[in-house]
């Protein structure tokens, strides 16, 4: 990643990294323009600051004494030096090597060996987010949408678990075809689906739906699922009257890998700390079956929307989502 000098963007573009229809893939034109899991939040304190491979390079988050965290490219515009190798100062990072140090906003505000700081001292500061128990960042100049959520719930009103799920050899709106690829869930995980494609939501940056199937071991779900940009996937309902929430998000890295957090919550206001305790681990079961199926699958996929059939048509509009999806690059240093 590079400074704002440096910068490719791909703004208003329409390509994405998804394969050509019945090809081997296009040039990638970048990464989605969506929100990308860091880190929890718990893994960065107050003067805290912490290094993770991101996109097609390196980003640092940190936690100035004001409590914001901050999402920014990891390497100085002085040399190159890594800045989570430096240390918090107030509410600014400061560089190891030689103490450059930069603010919140992604600009230089010292420099010890000189008291004129040029223009392009300035790092690219991701727009940054903090909502359960995770740092997000966007992959651009401004957020086009807003962070995640559960249809109907509002994070206060919560308890929540947040754990870092899977690590597969994939880009990151891979595993959420599974979002709409009803044939797959009927087949691979066994559950009992019925749904019309042509009901599904399907907008810019979102897909909504509502839907109700039966797991073979858990009983039956109503769910209102929500798809956020294309990494994320948010489920929202009630198993066997049981307030059960679920959101798996997927953050890409350099070596074309998809680094996985699952979130599962429920509703505060039901039931005694016993019960939600026992509806959170329901939900964490529910999410690691579906994992631990799809895994081996994914570990060796090459995945191209191929020979499509007419089960395959909510997938088909998934895969059409994806395609025309905005997406942006950061030239390297």
């Amino acid at each position: 990643m590079a400074s704002t000098t440096a910068l490719r963007r791909a703004h208003g573009s329409r390509a994405s990294r998804t394969p050509a229809r019945g090809g081997e893939g296009k040039t990638p034109a970048g990464f989605h323009q969506s929100w990308y899991a860091i880190a929890r939040s718990d893994e960065v304190g107050a003067g805290e600051v912490i290094g993770r491979d991101f996109l097609d390079g390196r980003a640092i988050a940190y936690r100035g004494e004001n409590g914001q965290a901050v999402v920014m490219n990891a390497y100085c515009r002085h040399l190159g030096a890594d800045l989570s190798k430096g240390k918090v100062v107030g509410n600014d990072i400061q560089c190891a090597f030689h103490h450059w140090q930069y603010g919140p906003d992604g600009g230089c505000t010292k420099i010890p060996a000189s008291e004129k700081i040029p223009k392009a001292a300035r790092m690219f500061k991701f727009p940054t987010a903090e909502k359960w128990g995770l740092i997000w960042a966007f992959n651009g100049t401004r957020p086009l949408f807003d962070v995640p959520e559960f249809v109907d719930y509002a994070e206060p009103d919560l308890d929540v678990r947040t754990a870092e799920a899977f690590d597969l050899p994939v880009e990151p709106w891979v595993p959420f075809t599974n979002s709409m690829d009803f044939q797959h869930l009927r087949v691979l995980h066994g559950l009992k689906i019925e749904c019309d494609p042509d009901a599904i939501e399907v907008g810019d940056y979102r897909i909504q739906y509502d839907v109700r199937f039966e797991d073979p071991h858990l009983g039956v779900f109503d769910q209102r699922i929500r798809v956020t940009g294309t990494n994320t996937i948010a489920l929202a309902g009630r198993l066997n009257g049981m307030a059960i929430l679920s959101m798996a998000t997927g953050t890409p890295t350099p070596d074309g890998r998809t680094h996985g957090w699952s979130v599962t919550a429920t509703p505060k206001a039901e039931g005694s700390d016993a019960e939600r305790e026992q509806r959170l681990q329901i939900g964490e079961a529910f999410f690691r079956r579906l994992i631990q199926e799809d895994e081996p699958i994914m570990q060796t996929i090459r995945f191209h929307d191929g020979l499509l059939i007419d089960a395959d048509r909510a997938l088909a509009r998934f895969l059409q989502y994806v395609r025309r999806f905005p997406t942006a690059r950061f030239a390297s240093l």
